[in-house]
């Protein structure tokens, strides 16, 4: 606090007695020019104890403005002491936070990663599966009995080659091929 001088709490007090009347030398100078509290004598009892209660409040307004001016140091040096702790703790969560951060984003790419492996098997067990469907019905149809009309026949063969044409790798055709006729020779003999 430069230029701010500061003043002990003994200097506060001043005397609430009048200061002593000076003798007058007849050196006065008209019309009250020049005099202060030392010059007693021309100077009114009201006027004197007005300038007395005015030293009194200035020096009191002054005391309480350096009052205030200490309560805000202190309040700046506890606020800095505050920061000087907490600034390591926000660091330490700062860096805690970037490495979380980094931890989250490879814990998404995995993730990305393992749902598009499931999403693949997912669609190679729909595949297999039809496959497999496909295999028993033909099974099924090479081991059913011969005492079965040829209509039979026809249709069973007519729902494998539906289940035939939806898998990839197969003839796709828009428009439906026509189903050759199977004739079992044991039927005609």
């Amino acid at each position: 606090m430069a230029g701010i001088k500061i003043r002990d709490a003994n200097e506060e007090t001043t005397p609430a007695v009048p200061l002593p009347k000076l003798p007058s030398n007849g050196n006065q100078s008209p019309h009250g020019v020049g005099q202060g509290v030392g010059n007693n004598a021309a100077m009114d009892p009201k006027k004197l104890k007005r300038v007395v209660a005015s030293r009194e409040y200035s020096q009191r307004y002054r005391m309480k403005q350096m009052q205030y001016i200490a309560q805000l140091e202190a309040g700046v040096k506890a606020l800095e002491a505050q920061v000087a702790i907490t600034y390591p703790k926000i660091k330490q969560v700062d860096t805690q936070n970037a490495l979380l951060r980094a931890e989250n984003s490879s814990m998404k790419e995995k993730l990305c990663a393992l749902s598009t492996e499931c999403m693949k098997k997912q669609a190679e067990y729909q595949e297999l599966k039809k496959q497999k469907d496909a295999l028993k019905q033909l099974s099924l149809l090479q081991q059913s009995p011969i005492a079965e009309t040829s209509q039979a026949k026809q249709h069973s063969f007519t729902q494998l080659l539906n289940v035939t044409r939806d898998h990839p790798g197969f003839n796709q055709l828009v428009g439906e091929a026509p189903v050759p006729m199977i004739q079992d020779q044991d039927l005609e003999n």
